[in-house]
């Protein structure tokens, strides 16, 4: 599968990319995210059950069952995700006289099957459900229901690895306690503190507030779809066409310390993703393989049978990496510490506010949604580093680790504290207007603990961030079903088959299939709390 996918992506280099874009890619400073799909098929969408399932009656565990058909159908056209904007108020219209059990366990199955290798035959299907928001009966019993079966694991106790699920904050209506859907928020609260799932998305942060709660969500693994200056706003409807992503570091190297040279380098580097993504696009327009999303109508756009009158409604992202590996280069010394960041962290905040400036510069040149993404860059971080290592940035520390550091993420392996951490991470998030994430490492799993959990996750929201993840170790014994924490063999039956699930980009993965820059940076990663006697909830800060 591999084998036949670099044949395809080096004959897209070679004989459809643009010489000069094509040679951004090989030297790693200007990767096309996607590239074996790049005149096929868009990236991400978000959608509603009604769109896939239609709106006939029918019963909740029939609906399931076709919706689970129309998923697979679907991560088959395209090369990202799936992202239910409001899953919650969507499956509510289906549930009848059916009793808990019998929702828990549609459900289970429902999860059981979403975990299953129908993407491209060897991966699960990239599904994200925003919920939280519905207020209705059915809509809370619903994703109650839905938060059990999750809770449950399958059969053995595994937990799920898909669906990343995220609940939508907003106050009003599940923040404070007195609202309506306060019980939910907590029950999502227990549900992360056992599998790191939920994650949470702020819809009152600065960037979102500006849009109804129920129109915006997040697909993939942190992609953010909302503005839109060719029809209709919100997440609905429309995805991310194409993203690349920009080597901050590899152009720190040849700034050679000058920081106004790295600008010079960087708006060089900006006009090429410009030009990549609009030859994409252009690509896309004229050779992608539409035909069922017109007949289906799943995009906006679509009915018109056209791909441009139907892309332009997507977005177009710019990503980048590294920032703070970036700055430790320019200015010659390690980012070890807070302290140091706080630094330079004006120069920081100007280099990612230059960017935005720039992508809402040509979005409104080009008329079409360019956007500033916070790249996950799980297949970079250390394919980046490996390259630069050979031909730039060999001497340099921020190379030799092997990886760099995600988007504007402060160092992993830096000591700081939960505060510091989500503090030094907030500001960045609105100029990421294509997607962003920050997330807290626990030392173990919090279990009972629920206020440590509600506790960051609250700090989070009001220091204006985005989207928030918890992350903790969580390895299961597949023989006995233990689950913590477990160096080596399991504590209880001693058995070696230990499975380990850790949150690498947006979701969770096991840890054996990592790429080699995400395990070596795993190894590195520093937690921001420590322990105390009742488990986690005593804060370095």
């Amino acid at each position: 599968m591999e084998a036949g996918q670099d044949s395809k992506k080096k004959d897209i280099l070679s004989n459809i990319v643009t010489k000069r874009y094509a040679e951004k890619h090989d030297s790693r400073t200007c990767h096309i995210h996607d590239l074996e799909y790049y005149n096929t098929t868009y990236n991400c969408l978000g959608i509603s059950v009604k769109d896939m399932v239609g709106d006939r009656k029918r019963s909740f565990g029939n609906m399931m069952n076709a919706l689970h058909r129309a998923i697979v159908e679907l991560t088959n056209m395209q090369s990202g995700g799936i992202g239910f904007i409001h899953f919650d108020s969507d499956v509510a219209a289906y549930i009848e006289e059916e009793n808990d059990e019998e929702i828990i366990e549609i459900f289970h199955e429902f999860f059981l099957d979403l975990n299953m290798s129908t993407r491209k035959g060897c991966e699960n299907p990239y599904v994200t459900f925003n919920f939280g928001l519905a207020t209705s009966k059915k809509g809370r019993r619903a994703s109650f229901l839905m938060l059990e079966a999750y809770e449950r694991g399958d059969g053995r106790g595994n937990p799920f690895i898909f669906p990343n699920m995220v609940f939508k904050i907003k106050t009003g209506i599940n923040q404070e306690e007195d609202t309506e859907n306060h019980d939910l928020y907590m029950k999502a609260l227990d549900v992360t503190a056992k599998r790191m799932v939920p994650t949470y998305f702020n819809c009152d942060s600065k960037a979102n507030a500006l849009f109804p709660a129920d129109t915006i969500g997040i697909m993939g693994c942190r992609s953010r779809v909302v503005t839109n200056v060719n029809g209709r706003e919100g997440s609905l409807n429309r995805g991310n066409v194409a993203c690349v992503t920009l080597n901050l570091v590899q152009m720190a190297y040849q700034s050679e310390g000058d920081l106004d040279r790295f600008y010079i380098i960087l708006d060089e580097n900006l006009a090429d993703a410009r030009g990549v993504l609009l030859h994409r696009f252009q690509t896309l327009c004229e050779q992608g393989i539409f035909e069922e999303y017109y007949g289906k109508g799943y995009y906006l756009g679509a009915e018109s049978c056209d791909a441009r009158e139907m892309l332009k409604n997507g977005t177009l992202s710019i990503g980048f990496i590294g920032l703070w590996d970036a700055m430790a280069v320019l200015k010659g010394r390690t980012i070890d510490s807070a302290s140091i960041i706080k630094e330079y962290y004006e120069e920081a905040i100007a280099i990612i506010r230059h960017m935005r400036e720039y992508t809402d510069k040509i979005t409104e040149e080009d008329h079409l949604n360019f956007s500033l993404l916070a790249t996950a860059a799980e297949g970079v971080t250390g394919s980046f580093a490996q390259y630069d290592s050979a031909h730039q940035g060999k001497d340099f520390e921020v190379c030799k680790k092997g990886y760099y550091t995600n988007s504007f993420h402060v160092p992993v392996n830096m000591d700081v504290s939960y505060q510091e951490k989500i503090a030094l991470e907030g500001e960045f998030h609105s100029l990421c207007n294509g997607g962003s994430i920050t997330y807290v490492e626990f030392c173990e799993m919090p279990g009972r603990n629920v206020e440590a959990v509600q506790e960051i996750i609250e700090y989070a929201c009001k220091m204006d961030c985005n989207y928030i993840g918890i992350n903790f170790p969580m390895d299961h014994c597949t023989d006995c079903g233990y689950m913590g924490r477990i160096v080596g063999k399991c504590p209880c039956c001693q058995s070696a088959a230990i499975r380990r699930l850790r949150r690498v980009s947006g979701y969770l993965a096991e840890e054996d299939k990592f790429t080699a820059g995400k395990r070596k940076e795993l190894k590195d990663r520093r937690f921001h709390m420590a322990a105390n006697s009742m488990g986690v909830g005593r804060y370095d800060g």
